[in-house]
C-alpha cells in the first residue's frame, strides 16, 4: 500500500486516467479551433444577417400588423322568459341540447285558460245568434214599414182628394139652398163633407203611425249595431285568451343550442321570469379591444387571422366589420370624474367586431380566448 502526502507532485498525465477522460478526445476540438479562427469573419456575417432578418421580420409585424390577445368569442345570449304566470307541467329540453325554430321548451298548465276560452267562445255565439235574429227582425220591419208608408200615404192621398170634391160639392150646394136646391140635398151634402173629413183624417193618423214605425226600425239597427260592437270585444278577448293559450307552450324563437336552464317542472313561474339562455352557434363573431393608438391603422374589411386558445394548431380567418363608435370606458358602471384633479393619461381601448365564418363542427363558442392579427396593409 503507497500512501500519497499532501506536498507529493505526481504528473497531470497520471490523474487523467483516474478521471476516465483521456486528453486525446480533446484532439478533434483542438483541430475545430483553427478553422472556426479562419472562418470566423463569415461566421459573424452569417450571424449578423440573422440578427438583420429577425429585426425585419419583427419590424413587418408591428408596422403592417396589429395584434391583440384579449379577444373573446361572442354570440346573442337569448333568454326565454314566460309571458303568463302558472304551473310548469314539461320541461321537453336541457342543458346542451341541440333546438330548432318551433320546438317546445316549456309547457305550463293550460287549464284555466283553456275554460276561459271555451266561455267566450260559448258567449260569442250567443252574441252571434242574437245579432242574426236581430237583423232579421230589421230586414222584416224594413220591409213592413216601408209597405205600410206607402199603402198609407195612397190612403191619405185618396181622402185628401174625396175631401177637397166633399168640399166642392158642399160649397156648391150651400150656394144653391132654397132655391134649386133642396134642404135635404144640402144635408147630404154636408154629411158627405163631414164623413170625407173623418177619413181623411184616419188616413193622416195612419201615415202618422206607419211613418212612427220607422223609428222602430232605427232601435232594431242601433241594437244591431250594439250586438256587432258586443261580438267584435268578444271576438278581441277570444284573440287574446288564444295568445295566452299559445304562450303556455314556450318555444323556441331560433335554430340555436341550449346554454342553460333555469326551470323544472312542477315550479311555478311569473311573467319575465327567465327559463332558458340558448344562442346560434352559426352566428358568431369575436370581439377585441384595440387600443386607440393603433385604431387609425385598421379600416373596415380588413383580413384578419384568428387563433384560438382552445385549438392552439387550427387556423381561423375573418374580417373587421365594424369598428366601434366609443371607448369602453364610456360603458363602464362606476365613471371615474377625476374631481382630485390628479391626472394620469391612461390609453383607451375601442371595440372591434371581427366577423369569423363558423365551421360546420361549431368549434367556436361564446367567451372563449382569441388572438387577433390583423393585416393593416389591406386597403
Amino acid at each position: 500500500m503507497t500512501t500519497v502526502g499532501l506536498n507529493s507532485e505526481q504528473p497531470v498525465a497520471d490523474s487523467a486516467p483516474a478521471a476516465g477522460i483521456h486528453w486525446q478526445s480533446f484532439l478533434p476540438l483542438r483541430r475545430l479551433i483553427p478553422l472556426l479562427r479562419r472562418y470566423r469573419t463569415i461566421s459573424f456575417l452569417c450571424m449578423a444577417m440573422i440578427g438583420l432578418v429577425a429585426i425585419a421580420v419583427w419590424g413587418y409585424a408591428r408596422l403592417c400588423h396589429v395584434t391583440e390577445n384579449d379577444a373573446r368569442v361572442r354570440a346573442d345570449m337569448i333568454t326565454i322568459s314566460s309571458r303568463v304566470d302558472g304551473w310548469v307541467t314539461k320541461r321537453l329540453v336541457t342543458d346542451g341540447q341541440k333546438i330548432t325554430l318551433g320546438d317546445e321548451l316549456v309547457v305550463i298548465d293550460q287549464r284555466g285558460a283553456g275554460f276561459k276560452l271555451a266561455e267566450l267562445h260559448a258567449k260569442a255565439e250567443s252574441i252571434r245568434l242574437q245579432r242574426e235574429r236581430s237583423s232579421i227582425q230589421l230586414r222584416m220591419a224594413k220591409t213592413t214599414a216601408r209597405d205600410a208608408v206607402l199603402s198609407a200615404q195612397a190612403r191619405q192621398k185618396s181622402a185628401a182628394a174625396q175631401l177637397e170634391q166633399a168640399r166642392r160639392e158642399f160649397r156648391r150646394a150651400d150656394a144653391l139652398v132654397g132655391r134649386t136646391v133642396s134642404h135635404e140635398l144640402w144635408e147630404q151634402r154636408q154629411t158627405q163633407l163631414q164623413q170625407a173629413e173623418a177619413a181623411e183624417r184616419t188616413a193622416s193618423a195612419a201615415l202618422a203611425d206607419a211613418r212612427a214605425k220607422l223609428g222602430d226600425i232605427e232601435v232594431l239597427r242601433k241594437e244591431v249595431e250594439g250586438l256587432t260592437k258586443d261580438a267584435a270585444q268578444i271576438n278581441a278577448q277570444i284573440h287574446e285568451q288564444e295568445i295566452d293559450v299559445t304562450d303556455r307552450r314556450v318555444r323556441s324563437p331560433i335554430n340555436g343550442i341550449v346554454d342553460e336552464k333555469f326551470v323544472q317542472p312542477g315550479e311555478y313561474v311569473i311573467p319575465g321570469q327567465r327559463l332558458f339562455i340558448i344562442h346560434d352557434p352559426k352566428r358568431v363573431w369575436i370581439d377585441a379591444d384595440i387600443k386607440e393608438t393603433k385604431l387609425s391603422r385598421l379600416k373596415r374589411g380588413q383580413p384578419v387571422s384568428i387563433s384560438v386558445d382552445a385549438y392552439p394548431r387550427r387556423p381561423f380567418t375573418g374580417r373587421i366589420e365594424r369598428i366601434g363608435n366609443a371607448a369602453t370606458s364610456e360603458f363602464a358602471l362606476l365613471p371615474s370624474p377625476n374631481p382630485s384633479g390628479n391626472f394620469t393619461k391612461i390609453t383607451q381601448r375601442v371595440p372591434v367586431r371581427i366577423a369569423v365564418e363558423q365551421p360546420d363542427d361549431n368549434p367556436l363558442r361564446p367567451g372563449m380566448m382569441v388572438e387577433v392579427d390583423i393585416d393593416t396593409t389591406y386597403h
